[in-house]
């Protein structure tokens, strides 16, 4: 096993052992079917079920959290299907806690290649199990989440319910992520869920209630062969409506015009962005110890909805630094937005993910 992983771990953001296989590309707009496309796509190379969130205690102290699973296909026919420890996927997740009273960020991660029923990971709906690290989607449509790491001294236990009909992203869920045909993803999204659970930082175990966020992306080639990496943004508005922007980013920092987003209203049908309707600047700037520097706080406009205001990271120093997955690098953390829409104040919460910044990003892959 400790052999393995390292060969493993080169092949993440590759074109797999064999880039001749036939591995499914998202080319079109494709007919949803849940609850199963809630579950895995095999057929796929990537896929990820992506959780953030913004939560409080009884105190009203902020928290912020990650929890992420990942599907990467190493060959789509393993070469010893019979065998218990034949391969054909690895799968990995991410967990981060951000304590902001404490002014805390801490982060964990697993892998593993399937052996010995390590990970099950469902074609039929939202059940993935990574080592202990669990997602589940109940009848009533409630996910739970469940996951600890007792080395990072972190943990979390929580019930995510959607208040609204779940989104489908870019043209009826295909995001297309550069001009290139295939260089896409299928993807949708629950946009609010209600939350309420605990986590766990250092043995100390803190009822919590909030909102969430959801992604659930499935591809196999998602990037432009110059794309450098991605901001995006996942903003819950206390009116109700969310927003959710991407820019994908192009050598020189420029804004490629596969960048796009989607506007959830309170109620009623949403609405697509393309990169020539927003505009997103960066403020500031963090640096990390080891010299990576990531832009911090960012002026987000939208004209056609008359949104106008300022995202800011809760804390400046959200970055996971993960060892076993790959090296990988990225800033993934939780914020605030205020500004105004028609005039009027707006504020809320969400998660700002950037990728690119610190560590190469691998090929249809969210870091």
């Amino acid at each position: 096993m400790k052999k393995l992983l390292p060969t493993l771990l080169l092949l993440i953001g590759t074109a797999g052992l064999d880039a001749a296989e036939p591995w499914a590309r998202a080319l079109s707009p494709r007919v949803w079917s849940f609850p199963r496309d809630h579950g895995a796509h095999p057929e796929f190379k990537t896929e990820w079920w992506y959780f953030t969130g913004n939560l409080e205690d009884s105190n009203h102290h902020p928290y912020g959290y990650e929890l992420t699973f990942f599907r990467h296909g190493l060959q789509t026919n393993p070469t010893q299907p019979n065998s218990a420890w034949s391969i054909r996927d690895i799968a990995f997740a991410h967990l981060a806690v951000t304590d902001v009273q404490s002014r805390k960020f801490l982060f964990a991660e697993k892998l593993s290649r399937g052996a010995l029923g390590e990970v099950e990971i469902s074609q039929k709906d939202m059940q993935v199990q990574l080592a202990g690290w669990k997602l589940n989607r109940q009848p009533d449509s409630t996910m739970t989440l469940s996951a600890t790491d007792p080395t990072a001294k972190i943990g979390l236990s929580l019930s995510c319910q959607p208040l609204k009909p779940l989104t489908l992203q870019g043209e009826k869920g295909l995001s297309r992520k550069s001009a290139t045909p295939g260089n896409a993803s299928y993807y949708y999204s629950f946009t609010r869920l209600e939350t309420k659970g605990q986590l766990e930082i250092d043995g100390q175990k803190i009822p919590v209630t909030g909102l969430s966020w959801f992604d659930h992306e499935f591809s196999t080639s998602a990037l432009g062969e110059n794309q450098e990496g991605w901001d995006w943004f996942c903003l819950q508005f206390d009116s109700g409506e969310e927003l959710m922007l991407y820019r994908m980013r192009n050598p020189g920092n420029q804004t490629d015009p596969a960048s796009s987003g989607t506007w959830i209203p309170a109620r009623g049908p949403t609405s697509s962005l393309q990169s020539s309707d927003f505009t997103i600047t960066p403020l500031d700037q963090w640096k990390t110890a080891s010299g990576a520097t990531y832009p911090s706080g960012w002026k987000i406009s939208v004209p056609s909805l008359q949104i106008s205001g300022e995202v800011q990271p809760l804390l400046r120093d959200q970055e996971l630094q993960l060892k076993r997955t790959a090296n990988i690098r990225y800033w993934e953390g939780a914020c605030t937005f205020k500004g105004t829409q028609k005039g009027k104040p707006l504020s809320g919460r969400g998660y700002t993910e950037l990728t690119g910044y610190a560590s190469p990003i691998g090929q249809g892959m969210k870091e």
